[in-house]
């Protein structure tokens, strides 16, 4: 029996550190900044001002506007997924596969913007579970377990992608596989695990087989 695909978003389905990167830095030499520290983004979450201030403030970039950046990036971050077919490869997968789900090490902002942004472009979905409504992060089980609850079904019928090998291989400690992404950006410690190199209809519904 086929399992039910579940996603991971940033550096999974588009390549959210040079994006972010990419911007930041945009946006910091047009205010004359000349040296511009990485935006690590497993530390700080793009769509919430306060975090973007945060990274501001640590490195002196005072000219910052984190609601600008904000804005910016989550244009940045649309177009890029329409351009690249994202949100018609997840449509696709959702009503063959699905229907399909997310667990993001994320915040409540970003959680609202991803699932306008899944709405707008007719994607659907059940459960989009993120770190900052219960409190936890990935490798912490419980975020997959919340997940879980909203499906009512056991992890043995989910595969979670993912491309953060020190987080998202604990899914299965509540049941599920774990598939690898490596498309754009891996995370942590390698390990041994068969990738999928590009997130694509045929290679998940492979994967999930």
């Amino acid at each position: 029996m086929s399992k039910i695909p579940v996603f991971d978003i940033g550096d999974t389905l588009m390549p959210s550190f040079r994006l972010q990167n990419e911007l930041i830095k945009d946006e910091m030499k047009e205010q004359g900044a000349e040296e511009i520290p990485e935006f690590d983004v497993n530390n700080f979450r793009i769509y919430t001002a306060s975090e973007v201030k945060e990274y501001l403030d640590r490195h002196g970039l005072d000219h910052g506007d984190p609601l600008r950046i904000i804005e910016k990036y989550k244009d940045r971050e649309r177009r890029y997924m329409e351009e690249a077919g994202i949100f018609e490869t997840l449509r696709k997968i959702s009503k063959e596969l699905g229907p399909i789900g997310f667990i993001s090490d994320n915040t409540v902002e970003g959680k609202k913007w991803m699932a306008a942004q899944l709405q707008a472009h007719d994607v659907p979905y059940k459960g989009l579970v993120v770190s900052e409504e219960i409190g936890v992060e990935k490798p912490d089980p419980k975020i997959f377990k919340k997940f879980l609850n909203i499906r009512g079904r056991p992890g043995k019928d989910f595969a979670y992608f993912g491309n953060n090998l020190d987080r998202d291989p604990e899914c299965q400690k509540v049941g599920m596989d774990f598939v690898l992404v490596s498309q754009y950006r891996v995370f942590g410690e390698e390990k041994k695990y068969d990738p999928v190199e590009e997130i694509t209809f045929n290679s998940v519904k492979e994967a999930v087989e």
